[in-house]
């Protein structure tokens, strides 16, 4: 199993310093990537944690700069909200400057705000995902002539370079909780991207599909929670004693994951920093 690190690149410790310092303890540390966080435009109402937020594109171009061997992800991109050409050249361009270390997880998102304030249709998100995903795969394994003709975005013979460094692109994971993002997944990505399932949820949810799945790669990755405490918490799955959560993570395992990210949240830098070393020498070397 690996385990990549969501910075901190969105509420009260959100700052430069936090995000690099955050991003080089992961590299020295043992961790096999890092990953932002996406929002740009949420309503007052619902930004919660969100309303003071990097943009993820922007920051993972600063963190390609000064790291060597982390790769770099976004979980997760709303990409429904964007267009796809334009995803599909800054993720490409991305990997290329970093050497090839670019991750990618896309979700339809939830907030219809969000979507109005962007000029996007929020009702049409659905359909638009999918057509986007397509665009992403054609950009990405077409050369530097490219065409694609869908319901919602057309292209004829559109130059497109550089190419991404990784053969056929970044992995493409789908994002959500649903049957019908799993279904997503199984369809149009690379792998599943779920949000806070138990090991329980995920091996029902993976029994369905094992069939679609059994002869090519296709990677589950879970973003989790992780709360160092006195004992577990009955909101928190990762949480408790290094011990209470090494026993979790095996059961993670077990289930059919292959990748954790972790958010060990923190008001502070130093918060953040403690919770990453605590876990790096008392529970990665024993998973």
């Amino acid at each position: 199993m690996k385990f990549g690190l969501i910075l901190p690149n969105y509420g009260p410790a959100a700052s430069r310093l936090t995000i690099l310092d955050t991003a080089l303890a992961a590299e020295k540390l043992g961790f096999a990537s890092v990953w932002v966080t996406d929002h740009l435009a949420l309503p007052e109402r619902e930004a919660g944690p969100y309303g003071h937020i990097f943009e993820a594109l922007m920051t993972l171009s600063y963190l390609a700069a000064a790291t060597t061997r982390l790769r770099l992800g976004i979980s997760t991109m709303v990409l429904p909200q964007r267009n796809p050409v334009e995803v599909g050249k800054q993720i490409a361009t991305l990997d290329a400057l970093s050497g090839g270390r670019t991750l990618f997880s896309a979700g339809i998102g939830w907030s219809r705000g969000e979507y109005r304030h962007l000029n996007q249709d929020y009702d049409t998100r659905v359909q638009r995902m999918e057509d986007a995903l397509k665009v992403l795969r054609t950009l990405w394994r077409g050369g530097s002539v490219v065409s694609y003709q869908g319901s919602h975005y057309a292209f004829e013979r559109m130059m497109f370079s550089p190419e991404p460094v990784q053969p056929g692109g970044p992995p493409l994971w789908v994002a959500g909780n649903s049957a019908a993002a799993l279904k997503r997944a199984v369809y149009f990505g690379d792998g599943w991207h779920p949000v806070r399932l138990t090991p329980d949820e995920i091996r029902q949810r993976l029994d369905g599909i094992r069939p679609l799945i059994a002869r090519r790669p296709f990677t589950v990755c879970v973003r989790q929670v992780v709360k160092f405490s006195p004992s577990v918490l009955d909101d928190v799955y990762l949480s408790g004693s290094p011990e209470e959560i090494l026993a979790r993570l095996r059961a993670y395992a077990e289930s059919g994951a292959d990748y954790l990210l972790l958010d060990f949240g923190g008001e502070t830098k130093n918060d953040i920093l403690r919770a990453i070393q605590t876990f790096a020498e008392k529970v990665l070397p024993a998973v």
